[in-house]
Formats: C-alpha cells, structure tokens, sequence
C-alpha cells in the first residue's frame, strides 16, 4: 500500500470548532502529557499576531461515524500548539491565560496586547487570529492505529524536545501501561516524591518503571535509561499478568508508609531515598522479616543521624564503633550525591540502611543518639558537648511505631 499524505490549510476558526466538537481530539495512548508552559503559549500566540508561520500539524481521519458523515480527526502532531490555541480563545477555559508582558518579545505586541485575554484584544488583533492559516499534514485515513503509533515515534526520534520517556510513552507497551497504572496510586501523593514538572514530563512513570525493574531484578544500573527501554519492547505485550510484582509494589509501600512521621518525611521524599527504601522493604519482604519498632527507632535515629552528619566535620573518635558508623554515614552520603542511579552507589546505600537497621546489635542506638549530639556540637561549636545519656533516645524517638498503625 502507498503510503499517502497530502497538505492543505485550514483556518484557526475551523480548527477551534472542529475541537470543541469533539471532532479534533488527542489520543491519550501514544501522546505525551501537556508539557508547554505559560510562556511557551504567550509566544505562540504572539507569533500568530505577527502574521509569522508555525510548524505544520499532523492530522489523521481515525474513523467515520457513516450515519452523520462526521470524522473524528486525530492530532498526531501538534497538540501542545492546538491546545494553547484553544485555550486561549476560550477565556472560561480552566487553562486560560493572558498574554503575560514578561513573555513577549516583540514591543508592538507587548505594548498592544500585553497582559490582555483574548476578550481584550482589538478588533483587529482578534481578526488576525481567527482567520490565521495553519498548515497540516493530512495523513491517509487508511493507516492504521499502528501505523500512527509508529510514525509519531518517528515523528519525535530525534526531537531533543521530548525526553527518553515521552518518546518510549509512543510505544505500544503493556509493561509502559502497568508502570503508568503505578504512578497514579495515591501513595506517591502523600510521600510528595514528584513534582508537577515531573508529572509533566512523564518522570513519575519513569520512575516507576524503575521500580518494577528492582522488583523483578533486584538492584541494577539504570544510568543510560537502556534497562527501561528494553522493558518496554520485552513486554510489549504481557507484563506481570499474574500481578505478583505489583503486589510485591504495594506490600513495600504499606512497610514505607509505616516509616513515615514528620522526622522521616523528608528524607523519604527523595527520589533516591525513596529508590532505597524501595529496596529496604523488599528486602524485609524477601527475608519475611516485620517490621518492627526496633526496626522503627533505628531507622528514626539514622536519619536523625545522616541529617545532622556533614563531610567536613572533624571529629576524633575515641571509639571504634562510632568510627565506623561515623564512616558508614560518610559513605552512604557520598553515594546520596553523585551516580545517584549506579549499581554500586545503589548497593552502598541499601547495604548501609539495612545493616543499621536490621543487622546490627541493638547498641546502634546509642551509637547513633551520641553522634547526633557530635555532630550537633560541631554545628554549633559554642555548646558544650555533653557525655551520651540512654535516656536521650526518648527525646529523638518522639512516636511510637504502635502510634502509627
């Protein structure tokens, strides 16, 4: 079959019509999210006012309804163009927004139109925008949902503006749908580990993606984004049908959420924390070990420890033991800064978080009590550093583990 594709142009006011039919619509399955910001829709439409072209649009005719003769044309290209158009000229829009002065670069714009709405605009300036011509690329309504898939991967290989995952979020992957399904649950809200502009750029499914490589591996390299991209082919068509990895997920998430307080809060909210405790749950899953409130105070007491702790204190231990933890700490602040995805800075933190927590003798809680006051007395040389009290553990560990159940 030839592949055919022919241009033509259509008004902004068809377009703008056509979308708010439902005849103009974006699938979901293959585009990425809208990433464009305010300034990036300010400058679209300044273009636009300056009767200056805009890259062309990719439509495609994806079905017919034969009893009204209406077809729903999909944007296959182009949706962040379209969609700012939009919501623009819609000024009841959720997404509206005005034509911010700090964004403009042209000074008849900005002086003309600056901080105006759509509303606002002269005559004239509103003319020029309905009747803008927008060049597209019809696509033959025979190509297949396939075919689509494959040429908006295309369309976007070599694109530097999408990153690695918003060009694998193009393919067909149920792996890619399992890791997106991950990302939505409600846990990743209340541990704040993402951002908006990670939701934006698809970094939270990324993330999870990761997530369910350590499940199913164990700690691997994850620098080059290779690992991921491979999953995504392997698993085109069949991840975890028997849901085993995704309940490991959940049990691992319920072990975190039951080491969350106000001390931890923050340090679990790091991506390269939460990796880690990722692999401490597992672990504690693997070795059917509970979790307990020893295991809860000594994890309360290192982080009280490894917040405090600093590469430039220079203390002389006296004490081996405080040595070494001293030095465990040094290490796993080290792997917590550079490489942060390295298979050995990855084994270093996990090793070092479940020795202290799990493994070693239950003086480690001392040992980490008396170092915070250290470190707390190299921070503030001026105090008097105090000999180690058992009872100064009651003070760092405020709650109970049985308080949070």
């Amino acid at each position: 079959m030839a592949i055919l594709f022919h241009r033509n142009t259509k008004t902004v006011k068809e377009i703008y019509d056509d979308y708010l039919k439902g005849n103009l619509t974006i699938d979901r399955s293959y585009q990425r999210r809208k990433v464009w910001m305010e300034q990036d829709k300010v400058r679209l439409i300044e273009t636009m006012l300056m009767d200056l072209i805009i890259p062309e649009v990719f439509f495609w005719p994806a079905a017919l309804d034969t009893e009204t003769g209406e077809t729903v044309t999909h944007i296959v290209d182009g949706q962040q163009r379209i969609t700012s158009i939009v919501e623009f000229l819609s000024g009841d829009s959720p997404e509206f927004f005005r034509l911010t002065s700090k964004h403009l670069l042209n000074e008849k714009i900005m002086k003309l139109c600056g901080n105006l709405s759509f509303e606002e605009l002269n005559v004239d300036f509103k003319r020029r925008l309905w009747s803008y011509n927008i060049s597209i690329v019809n696509i033959d309504p025979a190509f297949t949902k396939q075919d689509i898939t494959q040429m908006f991967y295309r369309l976007n290989l070599t694109n530097y503006s999408l990153n690695l995952q918003e060009k694998r979020n193009s393919k067909q992957s149920q792996f890619g749908e399992m890791a997106e399904a991950l990302s939505t649950l409600d846990f990743w809200e209340i541990s704040r580990v993402f951002s908006s502009a990670d939701a934006r750029r698809m970094k939270d499914i990324e993330y999870c993606c990761s997530i369910y490589v350590l499940a199913a591996e164990g700690i691997v390299d994850q620098t080059n984004g290779k690992k991921i991209s491979d999953y995504y082919d392997d698993y085109a068509d069949s991840f975890d049908d028997d849901r085993m990895l995704t309940q490991k997920i959940e049990s691992a998430m319920d072990i975190i959420v039951k080491l969350r307080d106000k001390n931890t809060l923050s340090f679990i909210a790091k991506k390269a924390q939460m990796y880690t405790m990722f692999c401490f749950a597992f672990k504690l899953i693997d070795s059917k070990i509970d979790l307990t409130s020893e295991i809860f105070e000594r994890f309360k007491l290192f982080i009280t420890a490894y917040n405090l702790f600093r590469n430039e204190y220079d203390i002389n231990f006296s004490n081996d033991n405080l040595r070494n933890i001293h030095e465990g700490l040094r290490k796993y602040k080290l792997a917590s800064q550079e490489g942060l995805n390295k298979i050995g800075n990855r084994m270093i933190r996990f090793q070092t978080l479940y020795d202290y927590c799990v493994q070693y003798s239950s003086n480690i809680k001392e040992s980490f009590s008396e170092l915070a006051q250290l470190y707390q007395a190299q921070k503030n040389p001026g105090l008097k550093y105090e000999p180690f009290d058992p009872e100064d553990i009651i003070d760092v560990y405020e709650v109970g583990f049985d308080e949070l159940n």
